[in-house]
């Protein structure tokens, strides 16, 4: 990898954009298609297929960060196919899929960038752009940006669109700013004094949770479930208002379970989180009975379960540490593998059919909210607390 002081940014700048205009030519090769239509889909655009900028910002994650089913992103093709190009931006590209996407406040203009401010994050990045300085130009002191940056050379480059707001509209850009923090704890983790916060009160929501209900692992009524989590979360509420001044986001759950849920799993693991498992109650059935794997209600929870990239890990290995011949017992019914032992075999099964949770780092799933964006918190997610 090249040093950073020897890269000449400007020429990485001014190259950019061509760059990115081969990459995105190379992403409309016929093997991209489905891959494509099938992250537009999950993109749930709807009306918003008509906005460009939505559009683009599809196409701009698409091309930098969207998996592909041999588990590389479009980038790293591309730099796979030009080994003809130098070095540096060859660093460059494959530099692209560190993107930081969020809203930001214009600090000061210095020629040819802009120092942004990052709401969420509360880190700053200088930035360029291979758009032309009218862009820039568009950027007062104390505005407001919604963009994407990339890397280049030790600074950043804008990538994809640019929203601009003045700072008279701070109060709507804040709510914005709340809202994205709120849905994506992610957003805020780059900053590591943050992710450290997130730990801490993650570790002490869990710890309330374990005090409230007994245990990390409850399984409830389905029809029981919103009862039983609103007094949990009065009851963070009021430990919390006894410690820490000024306003508080309020603790809410966005988890609902199914109308005909019969029962619930609610698990608060150390290194996950909080989680919620509809028909929690089937699954434990079978591994204290593998005999009800005769049933086909009872067989499809348990395959589901193993099949959902939503249900970490740990769900299984808890289920297993109960009586782990028992569960050597259901995979071998489960899967027809006679031979299966789950002490030997349970960590690779796991490892084939949730490869994301072994590829991705652990990260806390408590939403970190500067002080300045808590009074404008109107949605909040169950766990989140204040920086």
């Amino acid at each position: 990898m090249p040093d950073v002081s020897t890269v000449d940014i400007d020429a990485l700048v001014e190259r950019s954009g061509e760059l990115k205009r081969e990459l995105l030519e190379f992403s409309r090769r016929p093997r991209y298609s489905r891959s494509f239509q099938a992250a537009l889909a999950a993109a749930d655009l709807g009306s918003l297929i008509t906005d460009e900028d939505s559009l683009i910002t599809v196409v701009d994650r698409f091309l930098l960060q969207h998996r592909l089913r041999n588990g590389r992103t479009v980038v790293e093709e591309f730099v796979a196919a030009r080994p003809d190009l130098p070095e540096p931006e060859l660093t460059m590209l494959l530099g692209w899929q560190d993107v930081v996407e969020g809203v930001f406040e214009v600090v000061r203009r210095e020629r040819d960038a802009v120092v942004l401010e990052n709401l969420v994050d509360e880190l700053t990045y200088r930035a360029r752009s291979n758009m032309g300085a009218a862009v820039l130009r568009r950027m007062p002191r104390r505005s407001f940006v919604v963009t994407r940056l990339v890397p280049v050379g030790g600074e950043w480059l804008i990538s994809g669109t640019v929203g601009t707001f003045a700072a008279r509209r701070r109060d709507a850009v804040y709510r914005f700013a709340a809202q994205e923090a709120m849905n994506d704890p992610e957003l805020a983790f780059r900053n590591p004094t943050k992710l450290a916060r997130a730990w801490e009160l993650q570790r002490a929501d869990r710890e309330r949770f374990v005090r409230f209900f007994g245990s990390d692992l409850v399984v409830m009524a389905g029809d029981e479930f919103d009862d039983r989590m609103r007094a949990f979360r009065e009851a963070c509420r009021s430990e919390i208002a006894g410690d820490r001044p000024g306003p508080l986001p309020p603790l809410v759950s966005e988890y609902s379970p199914d109308d005909d849920a019969e029962t619930v799993g609610v698990i608060y693991d150390e290194d996950d989180g909080l989680g919620f498992y509809v028909e929690f109650g089937l699954v434990e059935e079978v591994f204290a009975d593998p005999a009800l794997l005769r049933r086909r209600i009872h067989r499809q929870r348990v395959l589901d379960y193993l099949d959902d990239d939503t249900v970490p890990p740990h769900v299984f290995r808890r289920l297993a540490a109960r009586n782990e011949e028992r569960a050597s017992a259901v995979f071998r019914k489960l899967l027809r593998r006679p031979g299966f032992d789950w002490a030997r075999d349970g960590e690779e099964l796991l490892r084939v059919r949730k490869p994301q949770a072994f590829d991705l780092p652990r990260r806390p799933s408590i939403s970190v909210i500067p002080d300045r964006l808590v009074p404008y918190v109107s949605r909040p997610s169950f766990s989140a607390g204040r920086s």
